[in-house]
């Protein structure tokens, strides 16, 4: 039996979160009766399961609130009271659950206050003076293991549910504890190959070495879950909100397939609701003020979450009326904050900063929402805690947007390997911009400033620590002038940089947490075990920040200079490697998804074409490397384009730099944009598009990034044989289906295609049946649908547009079949001058 509890807890907790999500959603869209048949099942289910389970009076709460929406699922309007009064139900229903939970029983406590008022409630929608004799028979009876509609549950209608099974995340930890040890151990072995160079191991070691890349992401995709669950709480939350403020407010969520680690789900929760209490409190004015000022009566609050470069983005954004810069100066110098003089020459972003200072407020009044300080510094805090940031915009009277970045997970990240003296040290990559020789013979320059050493980076200057000083290494002899390095890191929105020896490596390392009795060392977030076996500490740029004094300097946006410099237009991060006889070239750093060594034997020829395997699947590989030259390694910039991969092999990464991408000549030859000066070097910037077009050329015309996604229905397995590898050579992202009811299912549990292309005749629901149950949905009203016949017959073509959909085309013609794929999904043939612009457009922004 406490199985059975355990299992009945879990999956009823795991519906209820989406049961309030689709009450908030149903008292805006009455006559939605697909949202509120769902609350009745739900509502159902616990009922039955309860009487199975002896569990009497949560049997009695999810009845009493089953009888009031099996009324509305017949109709009857929802009132904001009546919804209140559900989601106190979902509230109670919870609090029951975590009881049992702990007690294996249900807690002692009387429900009649809300038991009454369902009668109540149940009674004026009845119009009856009683609603006992109702509550009786608001539900026929039907066994525990069925659904509302009287089927027996785990049979869907369709026939076909993916497979799933229940994992404890004790084990998924378990997991990941073996997996960090087993990338130790293949770091240990690289070393030892590196070493030996025997290369009857070499082969073996690259073979482990992409295996447990794989099983590493393996695992981390296992203990990813989608922000679509961290979202569901979000519209119960506005509408209570919306009732405090006494303000209307619409929440728009975008991104809830994004994917982040359980662990780091659980710590930014707190944080984006400190967030839209903001928003709704602070940002949001009220209907009447909205009016006066031209805006609708209700106000948005938009969030935002997506994937970049190995982090999660999440936006949070309202159409309020902004911060007061002004307020927030006027506080910032009441409280000493900051100097007048300083004040003067603050950047607007460096000012808005003050928001997230412990005890800050510029509110009037204070209220039990916000308004006394706090909030956004432990924000703050509790994003910076796990590595990531916090940025805030805002434009007056129009609104105010924030934004986090935070690490797709903590237990295994890029390093850079420094050493300082005889130590060496980790330092996390994701807050390494670049490193920087200075010296004799160098243009870069460090100087005295006040006592604390800057150091002048191009027009920039950089607030500098020596590595010796802050980490109090007295063992460690100076360097020579002349080769001293300093690495330059963004803590926040602003830079500072620490002096070391060298960079000796970049590994994957296994951020391991210090013990309880060095917690008290701020400078250090973690230790790891590199390669070699010896242990290493982890550098915390936030840390040395701290304690280097620059806590001001960095969140204020407060330079320790006399000549603070505001970059009048963004600069580009740039690749700078060698490849052929020519000068040195760049691309773009945001075009590149990973860098790579690869050798020989790793490469093989297909279709005319230099290929190698890449997680999984085959990458084209275009060598504009020195013809003769043999090398044991090449590097190899690896671009994604449009859901895949083409390999560029190089013969030298020479550095990764950050400047001004002014193209000063430009170039007429294939594979070059034009030649820039950039880092005292004449460069050529490389034309990515002409490559990627030689090799991937369906992913341009498909408009760069986007691979298209579609569903191909067909009740013969013969056609989809046939048809699925034609499509997903040219490109798409391609799902089957065999039966009409099996996509109706997809569509249902929120798949989401830019095409359907489905039989005509089908068993059960032929396809022009298909087509108007996808076309009855309001948001599918704009799917193409196309028609896969035999032969394009006007019969067919008629039936097929009067069931919506876009044309027929017969199954045996690829050629028809990809032009009018393309033709209905916007696909265009962009010349290269457009494919290199769009390219620029969509990865450097």
């Amino acid at each position: 039996m406490d199985d059975l509890i355990i299992d009945f807890v879990t999956e009823t907790s795991e519906h209820l979160e989406a049961a309030s999500s689709q009450l908030v959603q149903f008292e805006t869209e009455p006559s939605n009766i697909a949202i509120v048949t769902s609350i009745f099942r739900l509502l159902h289910t616990i009922k039955g399961t309860c009487g199975f389970l002896g569990l009497t009076r949560l049997e009695k709460l999810a009845h009493s609130a089953e009888a009031v929406v099996s009324i509305l699922r017949e109709g009857s309007l929802a009132t904001p009271d009546l919804v209140s009064l559900i989601l106190a139900a979902v509230d109670r229903i919870r609090m029951i659950l975590v009881e049992l939970d702990r007690h294996a029983a249900e807690p002692p406590g009387s429900d009649q206050d809300l038991i009454e008022a369902f009668e109540s409630h149940l009674a004026l929608l009845e119009g009856r003076a009683s609603a006992a004799a109702v509550l009786d028979t608001a539900a026929p009876p039907r066994p525990a293991d069925a659904d509302a509609d009287g089927k027996p549950q785990g049979q869907s209608a369709q026939g076909h549910q993916p497979e799933t099974i229940r994992v404890e995340v004790g084990t998924l930890e378990r997991m990941m504890v073996l997996v960090s040890e087993l990338v130790l151990t293949r770091n240990q072995l690289l070393e030892i190959s590196r070493r030996q160079e025997d290369e009857a191991v070499k082969a073996p070691m690259q073979r482990l070495s992409a295996l447990t890349s794989d099983l590493q992401d393996s695992v981390m995709r296992a203990r990813m879950q989608p922000l679509s669950r961290l979202f569901s709480r979000l519209p119960r939350l506005i509408r209570e909100l919306a009732s405090e403020t006494h303000k209307k407010l619409l929440l728009v969520v975008e991104g809830g397939e994004t994917e982040l680690d359980r662990q780091l789900i659980e710590v930014i929760r707190d944080p984006l609701t400190h967030m839209l209490r903001n928003s709704a409190d602070h940002g949001i004015e009220t209907p009447d003020v909205r009016i006066a000022a031209g805006k609708p009566e209700a106000g948005t609050i938009h969030i935002a979450a997506s994937h970049e470069a190995g982090y999660i983005t999440i936006t949070v954004s309202d159409d309020g009326r902004g911060l007061s810069l002004e307020k927030i100066k006027a506080k910032a110098l009441a409280r000493g904050l900051v100097a007048p003089a300083d004040l003067d020459r603050m950047t607007d972003e460096a000012i808005y900063r003050f928001i997230f200072l412990p005890d800050f407020s510029t509110a009037t009044q204070i209220t039990n929402i916000s308004g006394r300080g706090i909030g956004l510094d432990v924000v703050r805090e509790n994003i910076e805690t796990i590595g990531g940031s916090i940025s805030v915009a805002a434009k007056p009277g129009k609104g105010t947007s924030f934004g986090l970045k935070i690490p797709l997970t903590l237990a295994i990240a890029p390093a850079l390997i420094v050493e300082v003296g005889p130590h060496r040290f980790a330092l996390p990559q994701q807050s390494v911009i670049e490193a920087i020789g200075f010296g004799e013979g160098s243009h870069h320059r460090v100087e005295r400033v006040q006592g604390s050493l800057v150091l002048r980076l191009r027009s920039q200057v950089i607030p500098l620590v020596d590595a010796r000083e802050i980490l109090r290494l007295d063992d460690a002899p100076p360097v020579p002038q002349e080769s001293q390095l300093a690495v330059i890191m963004r803590v926040g929105t602003q830079c500072c940089g620490m002096i070391v020896d060298n960079v000796t490596d970049v590994q994957e390392i296994v951020v391991k947490p210090l013990g309880a009795s060095l917690s008290h060392l701020f400078c250090f977030s973690g230790h790891t075990i590199l390669g070699d076996g010896s242990v290493v500490l982890i550098l915390d740029p936030a840390g040395i920040a701290k304690a280097l004094g620059l806590v001001q300097v960095l969140e204020l946006g407060v330079q320790n200079n006399i000549e603070p410099f505001v970059p009048p237009r963004e600069k580009t991060r740039l690749i700078l490697f060698r490849a052929g006889n020519d000068a040195l070239k760049v691309v773009p750093l945001s075009l590149i998804s990973r860098i790579e060594a690869i050798t020989d034997e790793a490469t093989e020829v297909s279709d005319g074409m230099l290929v190698m395997q890449h997680r999984g699947f085959l990458m084209p590989l275009i060598s504009i490397s020195r013809e003769n030259e043999t090398k044991k390694e090449r590097p190899v910039l690896v671009m994604g384009i449009g859901g895949q991969s083409v390999g560029l092999i190089v013969d030298e990464i020479i550095d990764i730099v950050e400047d001004f991408l002014d193209i000063e000549i430009a170039s007429a030859k294939d594979g070059t944009i034009g030649t820039a000066y950039i880092q005292d070097e004449v460069v050529e910037i490389i034309d990515i598009s002409h490559y990627v077009k030689i090799a991937r050329p369906d992913a341009l015309a498909r408009g760069v990034i986007k691979r298209f996604a579609i569903l191909l229905v067909d009740d013969r397995l013969f056609f989809r044989d046939m048809l699925s590898p034609i499509l997903t050579a040219a490109g798409y992202r391609v799902t089957t289906a065999s039966s009409g009811a099996e996509t109706l299912s997809m569509l249902k549990r929120g798949a989401v295609f830019h095409m359907i292309l489905t039989d005509t005749d089908m068993p059960g629901m032929d396809g022009y049946t298909l087509a108007r149950e996808i076309k009855r949905d309001p948001k599918n009203a704009a799917l193409p649908i196309l028609a896969l016949a035999a032969h394009a017959a006007p019969i067919i073509s008629e039936a097929a547009a009067t069931s919506g959909m876009c044309g027929v085309v017969g199954k045996f013609d690829r050629t028809a079949l990809l032009d009018m794929i393309n033709a209905n999904l916007g696909v265009e043939d962009l010349g290269t001058h457009d494919l290199e612009k769009r390219i620029i457009q969509e990865f450097a922004a």
